[in-house]
């Protein structure tokens, strides 16, 4: 038995089956499945603490704000941002009792905001 398929493609980049297969129907709902996840990290990605952590990572802001406090699982790490990637950023963390600082890389995600001079910054 010989199957005829269209693929049609609109605006949203999903591909739809047309016909009668069942097979291709179940393939069509996993395709869609499997592109869900990828659509709700990328909007993470930009929620509005990650665009703040991105402009505070050039290299004017970097020096100017600081330092800067960094709410990660509750607690506060003060210091400056040292380095950044795509979906992680490197934060160097002043220790009080310390006189060496400390360069923790964390993922862009896990930080749930970020202060100056102890008010939100926006």
């Amino acid at each position: 038995m010989v199957s005829v398929v269209e693929v049609v493609k609109d605006e949203s980049t999903s591909i739809y089956w047309s016909g009668n297969d069942p097979e291709l129907a179940d393939n069509n709902e996993q395709l869609q499945e499997e592109t869900v996840p990828q659509q709700v990290i990328e909007g993470t990605m930009d929620s509005p603490v990650v665009k703040r952590l991105r402009y505070l990572a050039e290299p004017f802001p970097r020096n100017a704000y600081r330092p800067l406090q960094f709410l990660v699982n509750g607690q506060l790490l003060t210091g400056g941002i040292s380095a950044m990637t795509d979906s992680q950023i490197a934060i160097e963390v002043q220790q009080e009792s310390k006189d060496i600082d400390e360069i923790r890389t964390l993922d862009l995600l896990e930080v749930e905001e970020v202060f100056w001079k102890g008010a939100p910054f926006t």
